[in-house]
């Protein structure tokens, strides 16, 4: 996955306990005396050196009483919800079952006789973002916290200066690892200063990652510190990379209609509104382009939703209540190179680009390559490129998301999935017509709906071909998965996706900001977690909403919860206006804390004026551009953090530190030679006075958005937090 041409016959470098076979590294998991391990790889060619991190693991016993059943298993976030992979020991009424655990939060249910139960002895639970609940354990409290981390300080000409702080004060690391492009640097690159500093030479160093690490004096690393570099200098706000993207997601049938001529809505008395066509276009994205929505906004890509031909008519969905819908929002292709005509034309598309070009403003494209409609002509021709909706079982695999079904499930009696484990033909020519797009219309990217129903050997072969018939472009490609890290993960890699939405934080931090009782205690363990398994830098998508899932500022509100039936409430009791004002602020809040993070903001049609909304279809409500003071308020905000996040590369690729996370107060440190950058936000009702220890040396700090200057009182910064409100702080030296 991470050696792109010609591969070569790489061979450990002297004794090891791991083992090379065919290019795939197994790890034995015998600790070495340090938390990390590099491990060098020699070909004639090159050298590769490996850097294995390691984690102690946690055991944890699992019980489940119950003398009425045959057998019994564990289903968890840690095996993607296989149904069959922990089989439980039964010993009298109970079954047991040991098992390491990585120490961090873990949800789970037990299957007992085939039926997926919650622990009845664990009283703590969690939606499971699907009207139902999830049994949760918190082993987060066993991880080995760093202590000790590296900052980068400055630049001077091709010098990078770092701190090196242990315990909150600037000290001395015993020694550095140090790399750029997987290849070890020697020490005349780099240097521990009397003072404590590190520096690094790049004067010789063109394009790549440097990857830094710095041990203390029991041999432990600090978490790696990544620094960019293009064209032999470190990226600044001015460069063009995919880091510095905010991206704007608006649904085309709802989002403003600027032709009312394609306008054809479906004729059917048992269609709700909100399941029909609306109108929205394409044209009507270019012209609210041209009002200069998008530059005011401050975005900078565009996530177009899927525009090939749809279904003339309605369908009714298999799982009961048998709704019927429509396929407005674009996942239901009937024609692979065909932009729906409800939506526009080839030259309103190309307009689009071209205008959005003209901005500075990227296009990515929702892309389906899971199934078709019916109707498709694919499936019309070519059924031998399909699975099977029935099971030998005899059970419809329909919805059946994880374990075996994985990959074969349909998402409905209509949507045939493709079969691409049997059908090398069915992939070819999926991946023709993607590539087709990009050249006909000079496409940035695609999101890749539904990815962990496809197999990984459909990724490889389509980001493969994009990289080799595109070779001078940068295509950015992001996926949704719904799962554990692990399984979301190991689809981000260079042969496959850039990234993937990052649902282990929103789903962990949602609940916080929506909260009238917030307490960020153990989101420093969330961050953390999260830069362990997807690096200090990435491009990972930050969310306060999607088309699945319900609006925020809904559930901020209090008019719906996370356990009820969102599609329900839809179609029979919607959420209303925004009583409290407050709910939008918490939103606001969210927003600037996507911001600060490492990955791409991204901003689902109407969540920058706090658009309310249910499930599908209701968080799919047309788009308003009339607004009261409040949603302008809003607005206006958005616009603010936007500007902030584009001008400041520390927020996106700087070093982050969280210094207070506790009760309503988050506040966490970004760092990019030159630039220090502080976020405070207050999720509560009340002032909070802080008195905030920085860690690296200052004079005073200026509030980004009003200019006021915060002088320091020693290591202390005094700052007094309005009521639901952010703050970005320019730390300045």
């Amino acid at each position: 996955n991470y050696i792109l041409d010609n591969i070569p016959d790489y061979k450990i470098h002297g004794k090891s306990f791991h083992k090379l076979e065919n290019n795939k590294l197994i790890i034995s998991g015998h600790k070495s005396d340090s938390d990390i391990e590099l491990l060098r790889l020699d070909s004639k060619y090159d050298t590769l050196n490996i850097i294995i991190r390691y984690l102690l693991m946690v055991k944890h016993q699992f019980i489940y009483e119950n003398n009425l059943i045959e057998n019994a298993y564990v289903s968890g976030q840690f095996n993607d919800w296989s149904n069959n992979s922990l089989p439980m020991i039964k010993n009298g009424d109970q079954f047991f079952l040991d098992i390491y655990l990585e120490p961090k939060k873990h949800e789970y249910k037990f299957v007992a006789n085939g039926k997926y139960v919650l622990d009845k002895n664990n009283p703590n639970k969690v939606t499971n973002n699907n009207s139902g609940w999830n049994s949760i354990i918190d082993l987060s409290q066993d991880m080995h916290r760093k202590n000790h981390q590296l900052f980068k300080e400055s630049k001077q000409d091709n010098i990078l200066s770092f701190y090196y702080l242990k315990k909150n004060r600037l000290d001395f690391p015993s020694d550095l690892l140090v790399l750029f492009n997987n290849q070890l640097l020697g020490e005349e690159y780099y240097s521990i200063k009397t003072n404590g500093k590190v520096e690094i030479d790049i004067s010789e160093l063109k394009d790549g990652i440097l990857r830094v690490f710095a041990m203390d004096d029991s041999k432990n690393y600090t978490i790696e510190n990544q620094t960019h570099i293009q064209n032999g200098s470190v990226l600044t706000h001015r460069s063009d990379s995919w880091f510095y993207s905010i991206i704007y997601n608006p649904m085309i049938d709802r989002f403003f209609d600027g032709d009312s001529t394609n306008n054809k809505k479906v004729n059917d008395p048992k269609l709700h509104p909100l399941a029909n066509f609306m109108g929205g276009d394409i044209k009507g994205i270019n012209l609210k382009m041209d009002q200069g929505y998008f530059d005011d906004l401050g975005i900078n890509t565009i996530w177009l939703s899927p525009i090939q031909t749809q279904p003339e008519s309605s369908w009714v969905e298999y799982m009961t209540p048998n709704r019927s819908f429509t396929g407005y929002h674009g996942y239901w292709p009937i024609k692979p190179r065909q932009i729906d005509k409800r939506y526009g034309t080839p030259k309103e598309l190309k307009e689009l680009v071209e205008n959005a070009k003209s901005r500075g403003i990227k296009i990515v494209l929702d892309l389906v390559t899971n199934h078709v409609h019916q109707n498709h002509i694919y499936y019309r021709d070519n059924k031998e490129w399909f699975g099977k909706v029935n099971r030998k079982n005899g059970e419809m695999n329909i919805r059946l998301w994880d374990g075996a079904t994985r990959l074969t499930t349909w998402f409905d009696s209509f949507l045939p999935s493709y079969d691409y484990v049997k059908s090398e033909e069915a992939m070819d020519q999926v991946i023709k017509d993607a590539l087709w797009w990009i050249d006909e219309y000079d496409l940035d990217g695609f999101r890749q709906d539904a990815v962990k129903h496809v197999p990984h050997k459909f990724w490889k072969k389509l980001t493969k071909n994009i990289k080799t018939k595109i070779p001078d472009k940068v295509i950015y490609q992001i996926g949704e998965t719904f799962g554990s890290d692990d399984l979301i993960s190991s689809y981000v890699n260079p042969l496959e996706l850039d990234a993937q939405f990052n649902f282990s934080i929103y789903f962990n931090v949602r609940q916080l900001f929506s909260s009238n009782n917030t307490d960020f205690t153990g989101i420093d363990k969330i961050i953390m977690e999260n830069t362990l398994v997807y690096g200090p830098t990435h491009l990972m998508g930050n969310i306060t909403s999607s088309h699945d899932q319900l609006r925020f500022t809904s559930y901020a509100d209090g008019q719906i919860s996370f356990d009820e039936d969102g599609t329900h409430r839809a179609f029979n009791n919607p959420v209303g206006y925004v009583i409290n004002s407050s709910s939008l602020s918490k939103l606001v809040n969210f927003h600037a804390f996507n911001c600060s993070q490492p990955g791409i903001p991204i901003i689902y049609y109407g969540e920058e004026i706090g658009l309310m909304g249910e499930q599908d279809p209701g968080n799919r409500r047309p788009m308003k551009f009339e607004l009261n003071y409040n949603e302008k308020q809003v607005l206006e905000q958005f616009v603010r953090i936007n500007r902030i996040r584009n001008k400041y590369p520390s927020l996106s690729i700087g070093d982050q530190k969280v210094l207070i996370s506790k009760g309503p107060v988050f506040i966490t440190l970004k760092t990019y030679y030159d630039e220090n950058v502080l976020l405070v936000i207050n999720n509560s009702a009340n002032k909070v006075k802080h008195d905030i220890d920085i860690p690296v040396p200052f004079k005073n700090a200026r509030d980004l958005n009003t200019g006021s200057i915060y002088k320091n009182k020693g290591r202390i910064l005094v700052y007094e937090s309005k009521p639901y409100s952010y703050s970005f702080l320019s730390i300045l030296n």
